[in-house]
């Protein structure tokens, strides 16, 4: 019976502690499409390390040293449940909800210091970021335990064409589909 106890604890310690939304991957990659004017790629590794970094910079008025500040961040994560914390190596800890295994959406708006604010303007800061969905992060990176690319897709960004490809463990393309406005093409444009 103690060794019946011991296994869950141990499988339920071990199951918190490590990332299941990682599943069988050594990486995933997500990204958000907007950021305060940036495209944000999230890496999350095997080892509970990640990385937020700026890919692209839409926003030409913009500080881009204040912006890279505010958003590029590595540190480590954990996952409970349905919920991620990040943990930078600066101390900064932000919540994130798992809504499906290719989406994720930041608790609260990230580059936003929102405590001096009253309930009421948080509430509304909160559910106009929860609405839009510009912070939301999607998968765009998916790998096999060795390294090798499972899924390729560049879609959520301000792009017509876009591209999904889902490759074999082997490393051979299963299939490509296409997207064009947001509906399936039979090619690229």
């Amino acid at each position: 019976m103690n060794r019946y106890i011991f296994f869950i604890l141990t499988f339920t310690i071990i199951n918190s502690a490590f990332g299941q939304i990682l599943d069988n991957s050594l990486f995933r990659i997500y990204r958000a499409p907007f950021i305060h004017g940036a495209v944000t790629h999230l890496r999350f590794d095997s080892n509970g390390e990640y990385k937020m970094s700026i890919s692209e910079i839409h926003c030409s008025l913009c500080d881009m040293q204040e912006l890279l500040n505010m958003i590029n961040s590595t540190g480590t994560w954990q996952q409970y449940s349905d919920t991620i914390t990040l943990t930078s190596n600066q101390n900064k800890v932000i919540k994130m909800i798992i809504v499906t295994d290719s989406l994720i959406k930041p608790c609260f708006p990230l580059g936003y210091d929102i405590s001096e604010k009253h309930d009421s303007i948080k509430a509304k800061i909160i559910d106009n970021n929860q609405k839009n969905g510009l912070q939301d992060f999607h998968l765009i990176y998916d790998t096999y335990p060795n390294g090798v690319a499972r899924f390729i897709i560049d879609r959520y960004r301000a792009r017509m064409s876009e591209y999904e490809i889902e490759i074999k463990p082997d490393g051979t393309i299963k299939k490509v589909d296409y997207y064009w406005d947001d509906k399936k093409s039979n090619r690229i444009r």
